[in-house]
């Protein structure tokens, strides 16, 4: 008979309020709430504005909670690398359209936080790198096959990224569909395809 785990109560509510906080935040972000007051975050949390501060010992810190939880809740399973290019592309416009579109609030967000805060830009610059790194191992092969790799690897990371998404939305006024054709079409043309 296997001993019985202890759970630490305390421990476990501290994670729970954590959660709530870093969560109401985050659903303040994504409906375009750019700088919510503490007591609209403890509201929303369910919890004491007091709690913020026990639970975060300063607003930085909670950036880099929600920051993180972001980076966290828009990671996609991996996307299978082999298969045609066209099956590639396929995948990769889906997944990377998928993630961009839910994150274009928190994009718009970080714009006014980053200015402030260091360690928030540099947690969201990691993940942009990581998305940049995921689409030149996606299309490696095509990229290899260029005449310039380099600028190929440059083009597909632009087209790839939150403000080429963002400006097909808002400054061409593209529906998701739309975009997610036009994000298709670009990476064929970057790569030659």
């Amino acid at each position: 008979m296997k001993p019985a785990v202890k759970i630490d109560g305390r421990r476990e509510r501290t994670k729970r309020t954590r959660a709530a906080i870093v969560g109401a935040l985050t659903d303040l972000l994504d409906e375009g709430r750019i700088e919510p007051t503490a007591a609209e975050i403890a509201d929303r949390a369910g919890v004491a504005v007091r709690s913020i501060a026990q639970h975060f010992a300063s607003r930085e810190e909670l950036l880099l909670a929600v920051a993180k939880h972001h980076v966290e809740r828009l990671a996609h399973p991996a996307i299978r690398e082999g298969g045609s290019f066209d099956e590639r592309l396929e995948a990769f416009v889906a997944a990377r359209a998928r993630s961009l579109e839910a994150s274009s609030a928190m994009r718009r967000a970080a714009a006014v936080v980053l200015a402030r805060s260091p360690s928030v830009a540099r947690a969201l610059d990691d993940a942009a790198r990581e998305r940049r790194k995921e689409a030149a191992r996606f299309f490696s092969s095509e990229i290899a096959e260029s005449f310039d790799s380099q600028a190929a690897e440059r083009a597909v990371a632009l087209v790839g990224s939150g403000r080429t998404w963002d400006a097909l939305r808002g400054e061409i006024g593209l529906g998701v569909k739309a975009a997610r054709e036009q994000l298709g079409f670009m990476l064929r043309a970057a790569l030659k395809r």
